[in-house]
């Protein structure tokens, strides 16, 4: 059995001042070189606390003090500690920590006993075609899998355990849908929007609000009073809230973006505000910077479920769905409604798709990209608590002139 290497010193956990809460490890190795100079370990990175990343520390010594070298790891056993790392990753929901779970497993069962030095372009390609070959994974499942790999064999290298990330060399287009993304047009989209507008209340008016800013349902659901600026007619993504029912940053930091509303949907989220005050209040309850936007009865945050179930019944109800499972008609507010199961019809990301198909030839395509949160825009609330970006106001009066109900024009 191989004698456990000892380390010299208790090693070291440096800020990354490029980012928050993350961390570099190291350690002197107790080895030396041809040269007499002694030997450090490859850096690790670490996301979390400053506790997290002296643990990690600790974790990593022993790891190097009973194994060999990081780089005859197989592939799936530095996947999965890539994985382990990341499972309390405040901007990772469990729902995405699963789905990476899934990858993973994929990995294992492609690069099976491969180490991490020996992996080239030639053999991600070549096992790649063999599941093309045999069947045993959709080119969805692929491609997903191998965006993973990429990552994980990145944070390797940034680690400096291998030399090159040799999947960046192995392009992998985003395969087409098997069913194009539907998009509504102009007519169609401003009706729903007067339809949501009639009905008022938090989901409607939520609903008008993604209609007019292309917003996700989590970052709709997500959004509070503290970062809306009604004084320069725009709102902050800081947060979204989805089906774990946990606050959190957004897809991307990318996605934590300032975006401008103007005319008729300013105007109807200032009523909001107060309308949903004056109810609040009337039921003991204060308005305050940290009530949602968007609220149940109780001034709490929407349940993603619950918006969901809303929306299917609301675009039956308007003609841009149906359902067609044990359908059966029955009295909503004095009138004849249908619902049941099966629902078939626009869904409320096609409404995002929407917004991208209608600003084509309006604006330029940075402005759409964030708009939709895609571009690479990094900003925080503090340093640019009141920028205003001149193409995004182009956009929110291009959705205005769009979806303002013509009785109000």
């Amino acid at each position: 059995m191989q004698e456990p290497k000892k380390i010299r010193g208790h090693g070291t956990v440096e800020k990354d001042k490029r980012y928050k809460n993350t961390w570099k490890i190291r350690f002197n190795t107790g080895e030396k070189d041809e040269k007499g100079r002694y030997v450090r370990s490859p850096k690790r990175t670490i996301h979390g606390s400053k506790a997290d990343a002296y643990a990690a520390l600790e974790a990593y010594i022993a790891e190097y003090e009973h194994s060999q070298d990081p780089a005859n790891l197989t592939i799936a056993e530095y996947a999965w500690h890539f994985h382990e790392l990341r499972r309390d990753l405040p901007s990772l929901s469990p729902n995405s920590y699963k789905r990476e779970e899934l990858d993973i497993r994929y990995i294992e069962e492609l690069f099976d006993g491969i180490k991490m030095k020996d992996l080239t372009p030639a053999l991600v390609r070549e096992r790649e075609a063999k599941a093309r070959r045999e069947g045993t994974h959709s080119e969805s499942m692929l491609h997903k899998m191998h965006q993973k790999l990429r990552q994980i064999m990145q944070d390797a290298y940034l680690n400096e355990i291998i030399v090159r990330n040799p999947v960046d060399l192995v392009p992998f287009p985003r395969p087409r849908p098997k069913t194009e993304r539907r998009s509504m047009t102009p007519e169609e989209l401003a009706r729903l929007f007067e339809a949501a507008d009639a009905e008022g209340g938090a989901y409607a008016t939520g609903l008008m609000l993604i209609a007019a800013t292309g917003l996700r349902k989590s970052e709709m659901l997500g959004l509070m009073w503290k970062y809306v600026d009604f004084e320069n007619d725009q709102f902050y993504v800081a947060f979204q809230r989805g089906a774990d029912k946990q606050l959190r940053p957004p897809k991307t930091k990318l996605s934590q973006r300032w975006l401008c509303i103007r005319g008729y949907m300013s105007e109807k989220l200032k009523a909001w505000k107060v309308e949903q005050a004056a109810y609040l209040a009337s039921i003991g309850i204060e308005q305050t910077d940290d009530t949602p936007v968007f609220n149940d009865g109780l001034g709490n945050f929407i349940d993603e479920a619950n918006y969901g179930r809303w929306w299917r019944s609301f675009a039956v109800d308007h003609g841009f769905g149906k359902f067609t499972k044990d359908v059966y008609t029955t009295k909503s507010f004095g009138k004849e409604v249908t619902r049941g199961k099966g629902y078939e019809g626009y869904t409320l990301h096609e409404l995002r798709h929407t917004q991208a198909t209608l600003l084509q030839g309006v604006v330029s395509p940075k402005a759409a990209q964030h708009r939709l949160g895609h571009s690479q825009i990094s900003m925080t609330m503090n340093t640019y608590a009141h920028f205003l970006d001149a193409e995004d106001i182009a956009v929110a009066e291009a959705m205005d002139g769009i979806l303002k109900p013509k009785a109000k024009q």
